[in-house]
């Protein structure tokens, strides 16, 4: 089917335009835009380029895609903005593109629902599945990982990583790496516990569940050192490509930034 454009629409010439798309009242389409097929702009929306939009994607009014960086190295190079497919970003949100010292590129997965006055800031890494609560806010160069959700007005500052299947608290203040499979909450942010719950809705069998406890509690829980510690988990994991292993593997990594720990006044966190 051809595309569904408002009168009021401003679209550039070098805008690619899919089947299907539908773009309200008063939206600006810039230069180098890919809208895929079935792409819907609600009214007063602005996409600038290069930007790619995938397949099925909605976005809602007063939301600013794909604009320069905030980052006063931006020097207007040709960095840009890749957006999956089937998502849902709310009113207000804005997604800005990459810079030359974050790979160029801001990229965004499949079928995220980013609620109303979000920012996703340059160079940021979003898997698929994940939910970003009103107003949260991802610092540059942020990496989210897939099938996490972020609580209303949660910040996450520059270079954290936030593992799969996470979930942080409403108005969490995020400057550390966040594990997989975990559950984060507080200004400082601070672990608190597995996400038993999350694990379960995403079909983890009850044995990994278990070993997945099992290694946090050996990381988090115990005594000695960290390194001790991480070495003594690696000894519960039979299996590298299991969640627990990947869990590790994910702490192994950390580099801009440290690994988020428990509360540092009481280092102990009892399982619900």
């Amino acid at each position: 089917m051809s595309p569904a454009i408002h009168p009021t629409a401003i679209i550039d010439k070098k805008a690619q335009i899919g089947n299907n798309v539908k773009i309200g009242a008063y939206c600006v389409i810039g230069e180098d835009v890919i809208l895929h097929d079935d792409v819907c702009l609600h009214s007063h929306v602005v996409v600038e380029g290069p930007t790619a939009i995938g397949r099925k994607t909605q976005i809602f009014q007063f939301s600013v895609i794909g604009t320069p960086a905030q980052h006063n190295l931006f020097k207007g190079e040709p960095a840009s903005l890749v957006i999956g497919e089937g998502n849902i970003i709310r009113e207000k949100v804005s997604i800005h593109r990459g810079t030359k010292i974050g790979g160029m590129k801001t990229v965004i997965g499949n079928n995220n629902f980013i609620l109303a006055d979000c920012h996703v800031a340059h160079d940021c890494k979003l898997g698929s599945n994940n939910i970003l609560a009103n107003g949260v806010a991802l610092g540059g160069h942020v990496t989210l990982g897939n099938n996490c959700y972020m609580g209303a007005y949660s910040a996450v500052q520059q270079f954290v990583r936030i593992g799969d299947i996470a979930m942080i608290g409403a108005m969490a203040k995020v400057t550390e790496d966040i594990i997989p499979y975990s559950i984060a909450d507080g200004m400082p942010c601070r672990l608190r516990r597995v996400n038993t719950i999350g694990l379960e809705r995403q079909k983890i069998s009850k044995a990994e569940i278990s070993e997945i406890r099992a290694v946090y509690k050996r990381v988090f829980n115990q005594g000695g050192d960290f390194g001790s510690r991480l070495i003594e988990a690696r000894k519960i994991v039979t299996n590298t490509e299991s969640p627990a292993w990947n869990m590790l593997e994910f702490i192994s990594m950390r580099d801009k930034r440290p690994i988020c720990m428990q509360n540092k006044a009481k280092d102990i966190v009892t399982e619900a």
